[in-house]
C-alpha cells in the first residue's frame, strides 16, 4: 500500500484480487480499478502490469483530483445530470491519453528556451 497527499487529503493505493468488491463501481460493473471518495482510496487490480496499469493509475488520480479540489460540483453544473458519471470519465480519460505527453512537451520547450 502506499500513500500520498493531495490538497490536504491524506489518499491510499491499495493493489486489490481482481475479483474484489472494491472494484464494482458505482454502477455494480466490476472494474480494474475504482476510487472511493469517502475513504479517499484507489484500489486497482494486481493484473495491472505496464503500460495498462500507468494509463489506470492515471485515470484514477483524475478522479482523485477531481474529489481532493471539490471539482465535481462545478463539473456537475455543466452537465445534465444523467451525463455526470460520463462527463467525469471523459475529463480522466482525457488525463490519462493525454496527460502525460502534454507535461512532456511542456518540458520539452522549456529546456529548449
Amino acid at each position: 500500500m502506499s500513500e500520498f497527499m493531495m490538497n490536504g487529503h491524506l489518499w491510499r493505493i491499495i493493489f486489490s484480487d481482481p475479483t474484489s468488491p472494491k472494484l464494482a463501481d458505482r454502477t455494480g460493473e466490476q472494474r480494474v480499478a475504482t476510487t472511493d471518495p469517502l475513504t479517499h482510496t484507489v484500489y486497482l487490480s494486481r493484473s495491472l502490469h505496464g503500460e495498462f496499469l500507468r494509463r489506470v493509475l492515471s485515470h484514477e488520480l483524475g478522479h482523485v483530483t477531481m474529489i481532493s479540489y471539490n471539482m465535481l460540483d462545478e463539473i456537475h453544473r455543466m452537465a445534465h445530470p444523467r451525463y455526470w458519471i460520463e462527463i467525469e470519465e471523459w475529463i480522466c480519460n482525457f488525463i490519462a491519453d493525454y496527460g502525460l505527453d502534454n507535461f512532456r512537451l511542456v518540458d520539452q520547450i522549456l529546456q529548449d528556451n
